[in-house]
């Protein structure tokens, strides 16, 4: 046992020093895992193959004499307990990745001897490269440590997914090639290019995921259907999970009907489409109607993602307008799932420059999507909260969505998980409800 002082993230009084074995690479995510909602963290595709080889999910310290590297995924929500956590350790020892070290990497300079930028699975060969600031290598020949994780802290809340299901995700490419890109996304700053995977290198991933017998499965892709050959890297899937019912993302402008139809005999359930900001035209989304009309002919579920902007909701009128419009939709589209988002103003982004005024670092922990940290207003800003969950709360418990799309009531992660915030909602309601503004 070792002091080090207190910790300010978290409430304890001391650190407890791991015992760890001579020569060990500690895999970590920032932020730490979350155990109800994620999946396989993404920093199991960059932990190399070795019995010495962990992923600690608690993120906690170990003695760094017997620590070859740390490799540790950094999100910009977790910079600040990465801070903490990398202040205690030899900073020799530790190599940074994922989106905040891609985007800002003078950030990490005082904290890692090398910061990766863009996807990586090649970590030898990556730290290899010369300078403190490298691009990462992806080679495609290795498959995610899924051995080092417990696939059942897996609980993605869709629709008919029990708590007991296991759910099993994969990545057949990275980035988007949408031109001109979401004015919002950050994904092309991450990867520039649409990266599409070999199809032995999706076949032999697919394989190692056989043995989980997962019910669910979920194409992490930004886009999969911008790839010319989904339909082959669907058909090695389906081909080797035939029970698993699987999940995607696809933006409207890439589906037709055949396509549609193909899908849904390949074993898609649900594709997730974004709906976005409902006051901004999106050229991908100018079919979007006639894509969930085709959707609903062929049994397959409509998750659609949509964006609270916070500028567009202040005050009783302005709130009540976006949501009647957003709801209007709602009944017009009938999703199955719908997913609010706050605003995140990502730096490089097209719309960057009209919030980086209202971002400093200290709204970094926010980038979660479910804060609205432009408003700095406490009481407005929880009220906002609110309100993003009431309107989908009254969408899934109305008689329109019961009668019409589906029951609601099933005991599935997306009612379980409704029921948990509408308790802890409730709550809040009282407290914040009758104080102005």
């Amino acid at each position: 046992m070792a002091t080090y002082g207190v910790k300010t993230w978290r409430k304890v009084d001391f650190y407890e020093v791991i015992k760890t074995p001579k020569d060990q690479i500690i895999g970590l995510s920032f932020p730490r895992s979350d155990l109800n909602l994620g999946l396989e963290p993404s920093i199991l595709s960059v932990l190399p193959d070795g019995d010495n080889v962990h992923y600690d999910m608690k993120n906690r310290d170990h003695n760094d004499c017997n620590v070859q590297l740390y490799l540790c995924s950094v999100y910009i929500s977790g910079m600040e307990e990465f801070v903490s956590w990398a202040q205690r350790h030899d900073t020799s020892k530790i190599v940074v990745g994922g989106y905040h070290p891609t985007t800002f990497p003078e950030d990490f300079e005082r904290y890692a001897f090398k910061i990766v930028q863009g996807p990586c699975d090649d970590i030898w060969g990556t730290i290899k490269q010369p300078g403190k600031v490298v691009k990462g290598i992806v080679n495609h020949k290795r498959v995610p440590r899924r051995d080092l994780y417990d696939i059942k802290y897996n609980q993605q809340i869709i629709p008919d997914k029990k708590p007991k299901d296991v759910v099993v995700s994969i990545n057949t490419s990275q980035g988007c090639a949408m031109k001109p890109p979401c004015d919002f996304c950050c994904t092309p700053i991450m990867c520039p290019i649409l990266l599409s995977r070999p199809l032995e290198a999706v076949e032999k991933e697919v394989r190692s995921l056989v043995q989980y017998k997962p019910k669910f499965l979920f194409i992490r892709d930004e886009n999969f259907t911008m790839q010319k050959d989904w339909t082959e890297r669907l058909q090695i899937i389906h081909g080797l999970l035939p029970k698993t019912k699987i999940y995607l993302f696809a933006s409207a402008n890439t589906l037709k009907e055949p396509a549609l139809q193909e899908m849904a005999k390949q074993g898609v359930y649900m594709i997730c489409l974004g709906l976005e900001d409902i006051t901004v035209e999106y050229t991908k989304n100018r079919t979007l109607d006639q894509v969930v009309r085709w959707m609903k002919n062929n049994g397959i579920m409509t998750y659609l993602s949509f964006i609270v902007n916070p500028h567009k909701v202040i005050g009783r009128e302005a709130g009540k307008d976006f949501y009647d419009k957003l709801m209007s939709r709602f009944h017009e589209l009938a999703p199955e799932m719908v997913c609010g988002n706050f605003l995140m103003p990502f730096r490089g982004t097209a719309l960057w420059d009209q919030y980086y005024a209202f971002v400093s670092p200290e709204d970094y922990k926010f980038y979660d999507s479910k804060t609205p940290f432009l408003i700095r207003n406490p009481i407005v800003r929880e009220k906002m909260q609110f309100f993003m969950f009431w309107y989908q709360w009254k969408y899934y418990t109305s008689d329109f969505y019961n009668n019409n799309v589906r029951k609601f009531e099933t005991g599935d992660t997306l009612h379980l998980r409704f029921l948990e915030l509408y308790d802890q909602f409730s709550a809040k309601y009282q407290k914040i409800w009758n104080v102005r503004p």
